[in-house]
């Protein structure tokens, strides 16, 4: 009886041992493998299904990040992502994207972001006054912006310029705020949220044949864990971009902050953020591109580059305690004096 009820336990957590090695497996995949099956997922025609209101509302919806933005600008303005849309069918429309970068600009990025971004009806006298544009200018810029997010999604990944796919975002700083662009619409997509009556009653309604429903339910675990590594990935970057605030907004420098800290501040293991920031930049307010792995910084090194600074000003002759002294009072940083004749060792 004990052994029956031992495989019986066993065989219980085999679905949950299954998922979780599928989300390791998406988290692991390069960013070019994970907007492919982003991208299949979205072209799936069943999947088109889940995404259409029933009368429970949609199976599956999407969800915006809080504070994420599209980085318009920069992939409209990108000639090598203008010629790979075209390669994919859209060169119909491509001749005005210089004419609809400069609308755009004229509009100003807080109100192209509401109203060219917005998933919220379209109106275009609003947007017009708002924007100072003609209503004419405001519908052509809203229709070629739908067709500009279509087509850079729809490029494959393999095809995009290597910037875009490198760099994850454009952080940009407005009034003191710090805002995330994303340079791919997957991300201004957001997440997949399941309505679970909905898609209970879409499998029972007979619409589906056997193949069908297996499909779907696929598909919908499929979308659960795409949904995962964005909401993964914007809870990483946007705390990360917290933590370090005052460096992006030129006021401060880079303070000690370690993967694993980050981790525990946003629930997340530290071997998953570790592979969520691998190899992924962002464009820095001031335009440089700074690597994600830089912003973190550990206390030991962060604590000789400051000994190294006051010791470098003329300070040589100052005995450990007051140098310790001295960091904690012009960089907050508390250190023992036996940790300061340490590091002095090591400079």
């Amino acid at each position: 009886m004990e052994k029956r009820k031992r495989q019986e336990a066993g065989l219980s957590q085999s679905p949950a041992l299954r998922h979780d090695l599928r989300l390791f497996a998406m988290l692991a995949r390069p960013e070019a493998d994970f907007l492919a099956a982003a991208a299949e997922l979205e072209g799936d025609p069943l999947f088109a299904r889940l995404l259409a209101a029933g009368p429970e509302g949609a199976p599956v919806a999407r969800r915006r990040f809080p504070g994420a933005s599209y980085a318009f600008p920069a992939a409209c303005g990108d000639a090598a992502l203008a010629a790979a849309a075209e390669r994919c069918g859209a060169g119909e429309w491509l001749a005005e994207r210089p004419a609809m970068l400069a609308l755009a600009r004229r509009a100003g990025a807080a109100a192209f972001e509401r109203y060219f971004l917005s998933d919220a009806p379209f109106d275009a006298a609003a947007a017009a006054a708002a924007c100072g544009l003609s209503a004419a200018e405001a519908a052509r810029l809203r229709s070629f912006t739908d067709a500009f997010l279509a087509a850079h999604e729809r490029v494959p990944p393999a095809a995009l310029p290597a910037p875009l796919l490198r760099r994850a975002a454009e952080v940009r700083a407005e009034g003191g705020r710090l805002q995330v662009a994303y340079t791919h619409p997957a991300y201004l997509r957001g997440a997949y949220v399941i309505n679970g009556p909905a898609l209970a009653r879409l499998l029972k309604s007979g619409g589906l044949t056997r193949a069908e429903a297996a499909r779907v339910r696929a598909l919908a675990a499929a979308a659960q864990r795409i949904s995962w590594r964005k909401a993964g990935f914007h809870r990483t970057l946007t705390a990360l971009l917290e933590e370090q605030r005052a460096f992006l907004l030129g006021k401060g420098p880079l303070k000690p902050l370690t993967q694993r800290e980050l981790a525990e501040k946003v629930g997340l293991d530290p071997a998953t953020v570790s592979r969520l920031a691998a190899s992924r930049t962002i464009t820095a307010p001031w335009g440089d591109e700074l690597r994600l792995k830089d912003l973190f910084s550990r206390k030991s090194a962060l604590v000789i580059d400051r000994i190294r600074d006051i010791l470098g000003a003329g300070a040589g002759r100052l005995t450990d305690a007051e140098v310790a002294a001295r960091l904690k009072a012009e960089h907050g940083l508390k250190v023992s004096r036996r940790s300061v004749n340490l590091y002095r060792k090591k400079l």
